[in-house]
């Protein structure tokens, strides 16, 4: 958690600080304009959100691609090794071999693996609140905006964390549990892809995590409920998958 903290915290620093390269560069919006919608909404343009506003930058720059997919690692890993891996090494043999229920083993896991994302959500809230204002990357943008981006994002993650957990809980398998929620994460992007590239498959784009998460800019376009009732709605699947299997089956 120390070592994931500040290297977030460095990774916000470092990319703040190129902002003032870029804001006064009239050639990028021309560069961008005859894009595709698509494209510019993932690098944070579009013809209200210029890429060189403060907004348009964070969102292309870090909410875009780079602060998911940090925080979805992140609880993929904690998600894949509370149950799946602690099995395969033998150290949750160890655990249940006391006077202690798998109930409360998983549930108290599970809660340890979002308390541990949370943490990680507010290591990056609190770094964009002290590396944005040095270089101008707060003027225009809602902080009420800026920390549900945060923890929209967090919630991203944390939902492939709570598939790779439920599969952890359900094979005992580390490996298996991490290429589940990996699996997840890279046909969900693709099916977001495919359907905003094509007008017949447009619909689809509401079966994908990443429309949920990206569907706006919250920075600048207010607070959405998607990103949060979406995932929400994994958890207690996934919860529920994790308890109802891993109390079932023989443990490796």
């Amino acid at each position: 958690m120390v070592w994931w903290s500040g290297g977030v915290a460095a990774y916000v620093a470092v990319n703040n600080a190129f902002y003032p390269t870029i804001k006064n560069v009239t050639g990028i919006e021309n560069l961008v304009k005859d894009l595709p919608d698509t494209f510019k909404t993932l690098i944070g343009s579009s013809d209200q959100i210029l890429i060189t506003s403060p907004a348009g930058y964070l969102q292309g720059r870090l909410f875009g691609l780079i602060l998911p997919v940090l925080l979805l690692i992140f609880a993929v890993g904690a998600g894949a090794y509370a149950i799946g891996g602690s099995e395969e090494d033998g150290t949750l043999e160890l655990l249940l071999s006391n006077p202690v229920t798998r109930g409360r083993v998983l549930i108290e896991r599970f809660v340890a693996v979002v308390a541990l994302s949370l943490g990680l959500g507010i290591v990056t809230t609190a770094s964009l609140l002290a590396f944005s204002p040095p270089f101008g990357l707060l003027e225009g943008v809602s902080i009420p905006g800026l920390v549900a981006a945060v923890f929209a994002a967090t919630a991203f993650g944390l939902m492939h964390g709570a598939i790779a957990f439920a599969a952890g809980a359900w094979t005992g398998r580390r490996s298996v549990a991490i290429a589940t929620a990996a699996t997840v994460a890279v046909m969900g992007n693709l099916l977001n892809a495919v359907a905003a590239s094509s007008e017949s498959l447009h619909i689809l784009r509401f079966a994908s995590p990443w429309h949920w998460y990206g569907g706006r800019n919250m920075l600048a376009q207010g607070i959405a409920l998607e990103p949060f009732l979406a995932p929400i709605a994994v958890f207690v699947v996934c919860a529920a998958v994790a308890l109802w299997s891993f109390r079932r089956r023989d443990l490796h």
